[in-house]
């Protein structure tokens, strides 16, 4: 268990339910964690996979919270850069 609970300042949900999946949300989930831990930016950003979001037919889904930013048909291309932009921002 994490010896730090401190909360991060966004979150990206990314849908893993079963068509986001099939269009490749689990890798864009596995992608995104994997580049939020080789930035150091644990702190600042988590990834965390979810079920369905209802949105089937515009999957993947990145949901980025608290911002209430949703967007549709993301890749791992698209992912990095959406993390990218996050990331200057702050």
């Amino acid at each position: 268990m994490s010896k730090d609970l401190r909360a991060p300042e966004c979150v990206l949900y990314v849908c893993c339910g079963g068509k986001c999946k099939k269009r490749g949300g689990k890798e864009l989930y596995r992608s995104l964690k994997s580049e939020v831990k080789s930035r150091k930016q644990k702190h600042a950003v988590q990834v965390i996979k979810t079920g369905c979001t209802d949105r089937c037919k515009h999957g993947p889904i990145v949901a980025l919270m608290p911002q209430n930013e949703w967007h549709q048909n993301v890749d791992q291309h698209r992912g990095r850069h959406i993390l990218h932009d996050l990331l200057e921002r702050k």
